[in-house]
């Protein structure tokens, strides 16, 4: 029996615009867009595109902060034909270098001051965001919008999207047109097909998004998007989703368990709860459950290659040991292998492989590496392929799959997925460094910690902490920055003469500690170093200087609940949950709390400070150079991220 052949994306959403004109397809802050108007945009910005070069086989990188011009780009390379790849400005720059290595890329979308884009040598044209107003976008879309644009076969990219490489080099990942609709279509099962209002909370760069985007867009649905400001607080993010009444969320575990813990309640109009991009716990079901006890639960599971998620499990088991991966959504399937791509008994540990319609194109310019991950199906028709998702898992009786880890050096930290051997690669750039191997700690119900053992360079000393992360944040996103620096004189080894990660992980504490920091000769107040100390208990280290911040010496969302009731507990009511963060440094929050609690506070801290020992995190200076330091104000208000 043939099947009729099914739309496309874009034609998905073309017909909603047509057949429903007038419902809201967007909301992001302010800006509110129906489908009309949505459709519309999205085709004058996909005459611009297409007069700057763009074309099937070219790529337009989407360099924006999330926003409704951001969305429509995606819908308007759709229209040209070209591949996109959304690149937040705030990641690093090699990451924009890597797009322009790996793809033929026509245009840059970016702000008209973006300094990265402009230090690079022959840079793509750019258009500037601020040049681009959506109201003249429409008008100019609405004589064109009809236009089906060139005929692209579903088998061509639709999207790249970067993920960490064990080379210390970025991959590309090319996920075609039809793998992405493939994947969109089967979640009604799951997601329902009533009227609804999609509240992703993630950003444009993180593929995960994709999904309930697209579903949204396909079935005449709202898509509601929180800005920068309104993800990086928690409180503001629960507050626009009871503002719009969000049926859907789509959030990474660890945002969730702060969005649950907080004071504000999220609305009780959330059908659907999907967590996507880290393990999902049974504590963390649990605290759903009493929280939200009317609002359904799914846990999606789901590499990159395999497009945006493979498997679902939506009915997980708080009583379980464990949340199961579920089993796949249909067109995907999902196999247990041994080394020689036999499967595995039920209930016998093997390697994940994933195939079916939802496998990704491969990677781009990467045909060695294509090939070593991307294998012949021995199980399915010619020229079928399997990803190597290089996980762990078993398979119930019942067809269930559970996650047991990784076969590799590859974690995921806040959501994103982080090589280990990327960040060596990285840290052993630097001048001072000969050697570095980085260890995870993986710990339940928060972040992974990761450790960097060092080796300092022939005729060095140890090297400085705050040095290396500003290294490190040239190269790496913020979820790959290590929580400590640990310098070693070598590293142990095992008995083929590999690093002996183990050996390390076992190190006394006292030993992992590194070496902390001798006091500067720069002025201190008392709240600062009470304040320092009380960075070093949550983050476990004293590397923090008083402007660095907090999101990228090791904090993430579960450390700012910790950090609050310490803080709030020394100085009651002096500083609120929601205030932290934007207050980011040492520096800031000793500010406000001074400035709030006057000056029994700051005497009362130095007092407390003066009976305490070993407490240098909250030093002026940089340890032997006798200046002070001074960052940038950016430095002090940097956007947190919680995608993957």
């Amino acid at each position: 029996m043939t099947h009729p052949p099914q739309p496309s994306l874009l034609d998905a959403f073309r017909a909603r615009a047509a057949r429903t004109p007038r419902a809201t397809a967007l909301v992001i802050g302010a800006t509110s867009l129906t489908y009309r108007e949505l459709d519309e945009v999205s085709a004058g910005l996909a005459e611009l595109l297409r007069e700057a070069g763009a074309r099937p086989g070219t790529s337009v990188c989407v360099r924006l902060e999330q926003s409704a011009l951001a969305v429509a780009a995606v819908l308007a390379a759709l229209r040209v034909g070209a591949v996109w790849a959304a690149i937040e400005p705030d990641l690093p720059p090699n990451r924009l270098r890597a797009l322009l290595h790996d793809t033929d890329c026509a245009v840059v979308l970016a702000s008209r001051d973006d300094r990265d884009l402009a230090g690079l040598p022959d840079a793509p044209p750019r258009l500037a965001a601020e040049d681009l107003d959506l109201g003249a976008l429409a008008a100019a879309g609405a004589r064109t919008a009809a236009d089906p644009g060139p005929a692209v076969p579903e088998g061509a990219p639709a999207y790249l999207v970067y993920t960490s490489g064990s080379t210390g080099t970025p991959k590309g990942v090319l996920v075609g047109r039809g793998a992405l609709a493939d994947s969109v279509r089967p979640r009604g099962a799951v997601y329902g097909t009533g009227p609804s209002i999609f509240l992703m909370a993630m950003r444009l760069s993180f593929d995960g998004m994709l999904a309930g985007m697209f579903w949204s867009f396909s079935n005449g649905h709202t898509l509601l998007l929180p800005t920068a400001r309104e993800l990086r607080r928690a409180a503001e993010f629960v507050r626009l989703a009871r503002r719009h009444r969000a049926t859907h969320l789509v959030v990474v575990p660890s945002y969730y368990r702060l969005l649950l813990t907080g004071p504000e309640r999220l609305p009780d109009s959330l059908r659907l709860v999907v967590v996507a991009g880290e393990v999902c716990t049974p504590e963390l079901v649990r605290v759903h459950r009493a929280r939200l006890p009317g609002t359904r639960l799914a846990n999606e599971y789901g590499p990159t290659e395999t497009v945006v998620s493979c498997t679902v499990e939506d009915r997980p088991d708080p009583a379980a040991e464990r949340v199961p991966i579920g089993r796949p959504w249909p067109g995907a399937t999902a196999r247990v292998l041994d080394e020689r791509l036999r499967e595995v008994a039920d209930g016998e540990l093997g390697e994940l492989y994933v195939g079916g319609a939802f496998v990704a194109i491969g990677y781009a310019r990467a045909p060695g590496r294509t090939a070593e991950r991307f294998v012949a199906d021995p199980f399915g028709p010619p020229g079928a392929r399997l990803y190597r998702t290089g996980d762990l898992a078993r398979r119930d009786a019942d067809g269930t799959l559970h996650y047991h880890g990784r076969t590799d050096h590859q974690v995921k930290v806040r959501g994103a997925r982080v090589e280990l051997g990327e960040i060596e690669a990285a840290l052993e750039t630097h001048p001072v460094v000969e050697q570095a191997v980085v260890v995870c700690e993986e710990r339940d119900g928060d972040a992974p910690r990761l450790t960097a053992f060092l080796v300092p360079a022939a005729g060095h000393g140890p090297p400085d902490p705050r040095d290396l992360r500003r290294h490190c944040r040239g190269h790496l996103v913020d979820q790959a920055l290590p929580n400590r620096f640990v310098p070693v004189e070598r590293l142990p080894l095992t008995a083929t003469g590999k690093a002996d990660r183990a050996a390390l992980a076992a190190l006394p504490p006292a030993a992992a500690e590194g070496t902390e920091r001798p006091a500067g000769r720069g002025r201190r107040t008392g709240t600062r170093q009470v304040v320092g100390e009380i960075w070093a208990e949550v983050l476990g280290h004293r590397d923090a200087g008083p402007e660095d911040n907090f999101f990228t010496v090791g904090g993430d969302s579960l450390k700012v609940v910790d950090l609050y009731r310490r803080l709030d507990a020394r100085w009651p009511k002096a500083v609120r949950a929601g205030e932290l963060f934007d207050l980011v440094t040492i520096a800031a929050q000793a500010d406000v709390i001074d400035d709030r609690a006057g000056e029994e506070a700051g005497a009362e801290a130095r007092t407390g400070a003066e009976a305490r020992t070993g407490a240098e995190a909250g030093a002026d200076t940089e340890a032997g150079t006798g200046g002070p330091i001074r960052r940038p104000a950016a430095a002090r208000t940097a956007p947190v991220s919680y995608e993957l």
